[in-house]
């Protein structure tokens, strides 16, 4: 068998292959045995029809089942020839049975794994604060805990920052309603009917708006002039001013509930007294910091793995996972309530954004494969059996059918590349050297938005 491989750029490979003539006669010779045994030719014992007969009526599915055994077993031996790690072949082409010596020849195009040599991943430097809860920390958390369960009260004085104003209004650019002078302007910018706005000196809907209602009471029409900035996110109507013509339905003052016995127990049961409530959100906090610290563990390793070593990346890979992280983008856009306009503008930079991350996160996923197989780290058939369990779990399934699903779809397999992943992951994370640094203060928002 003659065989030529040439290797292009992002890890393609395209395989010249030659089938001599006497494998060739052998493989058709086995396959027309084959069917002369299955087929029924008339004239003829069942197994019986002479070869030519089975040839003559077969002749096309001889043919076509000839081609896909003779590329198999050619990129079969070329693999091995060659120490090939295929990760998938992308097409078979210029299949030609040669007349005049009998042989046959193909090419295929394949996706191959990079090879690279892998960094130094042991000892890898990180910075990580060390943890500490403070009282300051519980009494934070306890105060965002009662804002939870905060009311809001009808008020006659006017609205300052902290109280909450109920309103609607409607918006115009240049006296004609926006509705009609910008139709594909974000509907929340058109007008409001009814909503309700926690005023903070921390403006987080319109520039200027929040200090705008300062002062307002119920019942009052008010009209602000509201000029946005450059860089505002709908881009049609940056440095455009809007009035907006106010009806204010009143005015609410944010009642936090006191940390007495009553809160207590309606938040933890008659067993929870403030000792045990504080105790339990410290070690809440802990947790937090301690799930914090790891998570920035894992993005300072990755980040260092990533740097230290440079090789060519299927572009397969990277576009199928560029393409996943655009939908996932896309749709937290949309549930965010930006428009598929809006969308539209954005795509280039959506689209650059996740392709970065795609060849990141493929890269990573080639390098953590590799220090695996170094260091022989594999995934048992218990520690597969209690991931998929802990899936079923959380999707509400039985076990035994989630599993059945699971090795139908796939899945198991998948599942069990990723577990071995963050094995390796874990592995690098245990071998880091670890330089402790001050504790790092939480920023929280104490204040609850107001419901939109």
């Amino acid at each position: 068998m003659n065989i030529n491989v040439e290797h292009q750029p992002n890890c393609r490979a395209i395989a010249h292959i030659r089938v001599p003539a006497e494998e060739v006669a052998k493989q058709r010779s086995s396959i027309t045995a084959y069917f002369a045994s299955q087929v029924r030719l008339p004239g003829f014992r069942p197994g019986k029809a002479p070869a030519a007969a089975v040839q003559k009526r077969f002749g096309d599915d001889i043919r076509s089942e000839l081609e896909k055994q003779l590329i198999n077993d050619g990129l079969r031996t070329a693999i091995k020839n060659e120490g090939l790690e295929v990760l998938n072949v992308l097409s078979v082409t210029d299949k030609i049975h040669h007349d005049t010596d009998k042989s046959f020849s193909f090419s295929a195009e394949m996706s191959l794994a990079p090879k690279f040599e892998l960094p130094d991943y042991t000892g890898i430097p990180v910075k990580l604060p060390r943890i500490e809860v403070t009282d300051a920390d519980v009494e934070h958390d306890i105060l965002h805990l009662r804002e939870r369960y905060a009311s809001f009260e009808d008020i006659d004085t006017p609205a300052a920052n902290g109280n909450v104003v109920v309103l609607g209004f409607t918006t115009t650019l240049e006296g004609q309603p926006l509705a009609e002078a910008m139709p594909e302007a974000p509907d929340h910018l058109k007008a409001i009917e009814e909503n309700w706005f926690l005023l903070d000196e921390e403006e987080d809907f319109i520039p200027g708006f929040y200090a705008g209602l300062v002062g307002i009471k119920k019942d009052e029409q008010r009209t602000l002039s509201l000029t946005l900035p450059e860089d505002f996110a709908f881009e049609a109507l940056r440095g455009k001013t809007l009035d907006l013509a106010i009806n204010c339905k009143g005015v609410k003052d944010k009642v936090v509930p006191p940390l007495d016995e009553e809160f207590i127990k309606k938040i933890g049961g008659g067993e929870m007294n403030e000792e045990t409530l504080r105790s339990e959100v410290k070690e809440a906090i802990r947790r937090r910091k301690e799930q914090a610290r790891e998570t920035a563990k894992s993005n300072q390793v990755i980040a260092h793995i990533f740097e230290k070593v440079e090789f060519d990346l299927p572009q397969e890979l990277v576009n199928r996972e560029a393409q996943r992280r655009t939908n996932d983008i896309a749709n937290r856009a949309l549930q965010q309530g930006i428009s598929q306009d809006e969308l539209v503008k954005q795509q280039d930079e959506i689209l650059s954004s996740a392709t970065n991350q795609a060849r990141q996160s493929v890269k990573v996923s080639f390098i953590l494969e590799q220090i695996a197989k170094k260091e022989g780290l594999t995934i048992g058939d218990q520690q597969l059996t209690y991931a998929l369990a802990n899936m079923a779990a959380r999707q509400n399934k039985p076990v035994k059918k989630f599993m059945a699903e699971a090795q139908k779809s796939g899945m198991i397999e998948r599942l069990r590349d990723d577990l071995l992943l963050e094995s390796a992951l874990q592995f690098v994370k245990d071998k880091a050297e670890v330089e402790e640094t001050e504790p790092e203060p939480e920023h929280c928002d104490t204040h609850s938005p107001a419901a939109a």
